[in-house]
């Protein structure tokens, strides 16, 4: 039996800085720490930062006033600050923002397309903490977002509708490399004349009347590429990331695209013997959000699940 786990798979360093910071600042704190909804999209590292003293909390309005709070990782819309300014939570005295960089890249991207004339369309997922983000930059519940690629249709009635003069479409970070193609394919198949062309992430060239910009992250694309190269090359694909990670349901769904049998689990625990009966090869993958050590404890429990095959081995990078 062969096991193969994808080169990149498991935490981004935009996830290990928002852990480490939230460690940090409750391992400097004397009193309770907050942090406001879930700081990265996994279920186990949620917990562990729970048995660390850390507070998770899910409406703003019960955070206390003055209480050291944490931001997490998908970035927040601008009233997240108003509101926690108004409990004296601040930067630089009680406020520490834990965004990814790279979230913070995207919403540059998006008030710059904006300040420069551009309607600004939104390849994500509508409740995503970093698509609500996100719009609250462009033009809060009124952005227009695409979930699907399919649903290109909708963006092309809505820029036709609204007669534009100029429209920029933008993505979330997390969504499929693939999708977002398939996306500007399916427009650009349905528009008359002007055609959705890139505009590089610089942004130094805002003269087309249609276009996209790569806003993908690249570690959600080293991890779709990883996941697709050892989806080609296996017989089952175990997919491990939180129920509401938005790139581990990516890397799920591109195992399914391709036709190989795929499980997307949690933990190690959720894992069936009966899912490896008379398979020889193995691929293992997991999201941003999670941790190196959950991922070694799905090898293993798959290697003793396993044990009673042929000489067992494990290639841990492709």
């Amino acid at each position: 039996m062969e096991i193969k786990v994808a080169k990149h798979a498991g935490f981004c360093f935009g996830v290990k800085k928002a852990i480490e910071i939230a460690e940090e600042v409750a391992h400097d704190n004397k009193g309770k720490t907050y942090v406001y909804g879930q700081l990265v999209h996994n279920e186990k590292v949620i917990k562990d930062l729970e048995n660390k003293g850390i507070i998770f909390i899910e409406n703003i309005n019960e955070i206390p006033e003055n209480s050291v709070t944490v931001l997490r990782a998908h970035g927040e819309p601008g009233t997240t600050y108003k509101i926690l300014e108004q409990k004296s939570i601040v930067k630089g005295k009680n406020l520490n923002d834990a965004t990814c960089p790279l979230v913070t890249l995207v919403h540059n991207v998006a008030i710059k397309l904006k300040n420069n004339g551009y309607e600004v369309i939104l390849f994500g997922k509508r409740n995503h903490p970093e698509a609500i983000g996100t719009s609250y930059h462009l033009k809060g519940k009124g952005t227009f977002i695409v979930e699907e690629p399919e649903q290109a249709d909708l963006a092309v009635e809505y820029i036709n509708k609204n007669n534009f003069e100029k429209v920029a479409v933008i993505s979330q970070t997390t969504m499929s490399v693939y999708g977002y193609k398939m996306l500007i394919d399916n427009m650009n198949s349905k528009l008359s004349n002007d055609k959705f062309e890139e505009i590089p992430l610089s942004l130094k060239d805002l003269t087309k009347k249609y276009g996209f910009v790569d806003t993908i992250c690249n570690p959600t694309k080293q991890r779709q590429s990883d996941t697709e190269e050892i989806a080609k090359e296996s017989e089952i694909v175990i997919v491990i990331g939180g129920k509401n990670s938005s790139n581990s349901k990516e890397l799920y769904a591109k195992c399914r695209e391709l036709g190989v049998e795929s499980y997307f689990i949690q933990s190690g625990e959720q894992l069936q013997k009966e899912w490896f009966n008379g398979k020889e090869k193995i691929g293992v993958t997991a999201g941003a959000s999670t941790p190196d050590y959950l991922i070694n404890e799905v090898v293993e429990m798959i290697k003793e699940m396993s044990s009673d095959t042929k000489e067992d081995y494990i290639k841990l990078k492709i």
